[in-house]
């Protein structure tokens, strides 16, 4: 991927089983469809059931090849640190997809824990580049040891070394302008943000996407951003005039209200 792009991230049921605002997986696609997003992230399995609908949008497929969890529980947050591959690049260009995602967690309290990030996620860097699939990596800052998720000297070293490991695309999360525009700058592949969890206003999700976009962003991957709010369509409509047409915050916001 190297283009202005909103993507909607759909693979949190892979990490965290049932989620608020996303029980049924199919009308939740159909909505992200309908509204035009230009890219789905999302599972392997999940884009190999949906594949046949998805087929009839035209839409990037970029599939998720780890996962994450926090609990030995289905569901549950206790600290625990368990992160691993799931899923091969030979299976997700078998579905379909355009490219592939994994995350690059720092702040694990067990060093083994990244030991083990860091080899797959360099691992499947090479595979991906056999089978001419590009990697998106999204270096996070999740790790208990870490108060601070969008510390930006962090995370600019933390895009530093997924690039070195072999990413193709940047998802990152937006530290404020400032910050961002560093990252951006040094990045010598194309850079997302992030969403994290849902904000409370429409007014605040917008202006991150717009200080990403004027700090060189090429857009988004959100995704509770935008399936957890009020009206999902009416967010990604907001979103395209800001990154594909440069709309500003006011303008953007037009959409929200049906305008």
């Amino acid at each position: 991927m190297n283009e202005d792009a909103v993507v909607v991230a759909i693979d949190h049921g892979l990490h965290w089983g049932s989620y608020d605002d996303f029980a049924d997986r199919e009308a939740t696609l159909r909505t992200l469809l309908e509204a035009n997003v230009d890219g789905l992230l999302a599972g392997v399995p999940f884009l190999q059931r949906f594949q046949s609908l998805v087929d009839d949008y035209d839409v990037h497929r970029i599939a998720t090849l780890d996962l994450l969890h926090n609990s030995t529980i289905p569901g549950g947050d206790d600290g625990n640190e368990i992160h691993t591959q799931v899923f091969s690049p030979e299976t997700a260009v078998g579905v379909g997809a355009d490219a592939a995602k994994m995350a690059l967690v720092y702040g694990r309290s067990d060093p083994a824990v990244l030991s083990d990030n860091l080899d797959f996620v360099a691992d499947a860097a090479e595979v991906c580049n056999k089978v001419n699939l590009p990697l998106v990596v999204e270096p996070m800052l999740w790790g208990q040891e870490i108060d601070d998720e969008f510390n930006g000297e962090m995370l600019a070293d933390a895009a530093r070394i997924a690039f070195e490991l072999g990413a193709d695309v940047l998802k990152t999360p937006y530290p404020g302008a400032e910050e961002f525009t560093q990252m951006v700058e040094n990045a010598p592949v194309p850079v997302y943000i992030a969403g994290g969890p849902a904000v409370e206003s429409d007014w605040e999700v917008l202006e991150m996407v717009a200080g990403a976009r004027d700090a060189g962003g090429l857009g988004v991957m959100f995704g509770r951003n935008v399936w957890q709010r009020e009206d999902p369509e009416a967010v990604v409509t907001a979103f395209r005039r800001i990154i594909h047409d440069g709309a500003s915050v006011d303008e953007a916001a037009a959409a929200l209200e049906g305008v």
